[in-house]
């Protein structure tokens, strides 16, 4: 198994209200997902679209979870928010390094 990373480029019209929803998203992943969601980071692009990075454990982890994710009621308030996704994909990590 390898750590996966998952990479979501999307649109969001309130990214302050998506933000305090991202809370109890990550709570659901911790949960739903144990020891095999790694972390996540939420970023903001110069021309407004949001960047989602998230680590996964393995890409089995990764997929299932995209695919469960955004229909589950539990996670609806986040994924309502979330405009046009410009690009989602899974990548292995092939090097990391810790500070």
């Amino acid at each position: 198994m390898s750590t996966t990373i998952e990479y979501v480029r999307f649109a969001c019209a309130d990214p302050e209200r998506l933000t305090a929803h991202r809370a109890r998203l990550i709570a659901l992943l911790r949960e739903r997902y144990g020891s095999d969601f790694l972390g996540a980071h939420l970023a903001r692009y110069e021309d407004g679209s949001l960047l989602d990075l998230i680590l996964w454990a393995s890409p089995e982890a990764a997929a299932r979870a995209a695919e469960e994710m955004p229909g589950d009621p539990a996670a609806g308030e986040f994924f309502s928010l979330i405009g046009e996704v410009h690009e989602m994909r899974h990548a292995e990590v092939l090097h990391s390094t810790q500070p």
